[in-house]
């Protein structure tokens, strides 16, 4: 099912907060490298952002199955980044 690019967000057991866009898991929208792809931005830039401007945290990446893994200690700083790529998805009407 097509839709525009929708971030949610959530706290798992651990306590550190995770988005990701959960609408259609069998198909793209939840892929790590999707944002990279609406932003226009490399992945390793993607990974610079979420660090450096959205405080983003605990990074890992699995090469086999090509998922890359991230958190937020504050769900302030997790919020600030999901309401920001939402704008921009919705800006972009970036469909997935």
């Amino acid at each position: 099912m097509t839709h525009v690019y929708k971030v949610s967000e959530w706290q798992g057991g651990s306590g550190r907060w995770y988005c990701n866009d959960v609408e259609d898991l069998a198909g793209v929208s939840g892929l790590w490298w999707v944002p990279c792809r609406m932003l226009g931005i490399s992945p390793t830039d993607f990974i610079l952002l979420l660090k450096d401007e959205f405080k983003a945290s605990n990074f890992s990446y699995n090469i086999e199955k090509n998922v890359l893994l991230y958190s937020w200690e504050k769900h302030s700083d997790c919020h600030r980044y999901v309401l920001w790529i939402n704008k921009m998805a919705r800006k972009a009407n970036f469909m997935v």
